[in-house]
């Protein structure tokens, strides 16, 4: 399994150069872990930012879960989307900005079959 705390940096995740703005890491409140996060003054309604983990190395399964707190908070959040790179261009998941500024987690099975997840871009 690939895992990232986010406690020493972005682990194995890359930030898309051809975006509109990078992801940087954050901490919680009370010392409760590290996050991923986009300033609320980057960034104009259309903007995208985007990171990718490449998949690479992983034992040949049937399937695999990508699992991933989020929280959207803000007026001016968009959506939050999550990719997976196997020649589909629609959101394997997306969530969008809301009232409730909860953190939630959520759970993504990726089949391993025909068509290989070979990244995941959030």
């Amino acid at each position: 399994p690939v895992d990232c705390s986010f406690s020493r940096g972005v682990c194995d995740w890359k930030q898309d150069a051809d975006d509109d703005f990078d992801w940087n890491p954050a901490d919680r409140d009370k010392g409760d872990g590290y996050y991923m996060a986009v300033p609320a003054f980057v960034g104009h309604q259309k903007d995208v930012g985007r990171l990718t983990l490449p998949l690479t190395g992983l034992q040949p399964r049937s399937s695999y879960c990508l699992v991933f707190s989020y929280r959207l908070a803000g007026e001016s959040v968009g959506k939050l989307r999550v990719f997976l790179a196997n020649k589909r261009p629609a959101p394997a998941w997306e969530q969008n900005g809301g009232k409730d500024e909860r953190w939630r987690t959520v759970k993504i099975e990726m089949f391993q079959g025909a068509e290989t997840t070979n990244s995941v871009s959030i």
